[in-house]
């Protein structure tokens, strides 16, 4: 499992990357529609090439099955939607920080849910990673983002619905047995149909105004999360996985995704976000360990 965790969260941070040049100053809808078709696609691709096409098709007469990753598209869906329009806004090394918490929320949930009951170690791991976000917002205000931010609220939002993504993950791929392959296949399936409708509205009604542009990286979003997702997803299918630790020990690539923001973009005040960072992925570290 372990293997597949951290190449999942390498893959991740490349896409982090991707999406930042792909959507900035660009229509969010549109960049959606194509990210997540060319997801799709590379997919059906993998599955036809590798004879597995008929029987991820064959889930579509589970009604139940089909149910269950319609709603995953969906909140699949409004997790990149409020992301996308953040990172609109905001730089990538303010929104690194905002998703390095997404673990915190998920082993919430998996205590919840799935009486995943916490340790001292684990609790020690929750303080850890809230004073980090409590150093962030400090460090945030030097660039203007404060909670007042709109755009800050739709990064929160994003990872909180990334979080629920994680929880539900192991409800399908445990309690439904669904395949990783046929989870990727048809959500993705379904989020770009869903993008593709909320593009065409958006356009009727002129509600973004920002003008379309083609960037190479566009094609990239789509592949490089769904074989991120393939390696997560095969993770968590192992009948002994912690759903709790395997999201955190994913979301380390908010590392290479902070210091490749950075470089890449040129972005400003380093020192005090990645301390916040550092503390966040502190507490990230202590609950994995735990």
């Amino acid at each position: 499992m372990i293997p597949l965790i951290f190449a999942s969260a390498l893959l991740l941070a490349a896409y982090d990357i991707a999406k930042k040049e792909s959507v900035r100053a660009n229509r969010v809808f549109t960049v959606l529609f194509l990210t997540s078709l060319c997801g799709f696609s590379s997919v059906a691709a993998i599955l036809a090439a590798t004879g597995r096409m008929a029987a991820t098709l064959a889930l579509a007469g589970n009604t139940e099955a089909m149910a269950a990753l319609a709603v995953k598209s969906l909140i699949v869906g409004t997790s990149w939607t409020f992301a996308y329009w953040a990172l609109k806004t905001i730089p990538v090394t303010v929104m690194a920080p905002i998703r390095a918490t997404g673990p915190v929320w998920t082993f919430a949930g998996a205590v919840a849910i799935f009486a995943e009951m916490p340790t001292p170690m684990q609790l020690a791991g929750f303080a850890l990673a809230f004073g980090g976000c409590i150093l962030f917002s400090l460090a945030a205000r030097f660039e203007g983002f404060t909670l007042r931010t709109g755009a800050i609220w739709l990064a929160i939002a994003g990872t909180l619905c990334g979080s629920v993504s994680a929880l539900y993950d192991k409800f399908i791929l445990h309690r439904l047995a669904i395949a990783p392959e046929s989870v990727l296949f048809w959500f993705m399936l379904g989020m770009a149909i869903l993008y593709l409708a909320a593009d065409v509205v958006t356009r009727m009604l002129h509600a973004d105004k920002t003008p379309f542009q083609w960037r190479k990286t566009i094609p990239f979003v789509g592949v490089l999360l769904a074989a991120s997702d393939f390696c997560y997803f095969s993770a968590v299918a192992h009948p002994d996985a912690h759903i709790s630790i395997l999201s955190t020990m994913r979301r380390t690539s908010v590392v290479f995704t902070f210091l490749a923001g950075g470089a890449i973009f040129h972005e400003t005040n380093l020192k005090r976000k990645g301390i916040a960072l550092a503390a966040i992925l502190a507490g990230v570290v202590v609950l994995a360990l735990a």
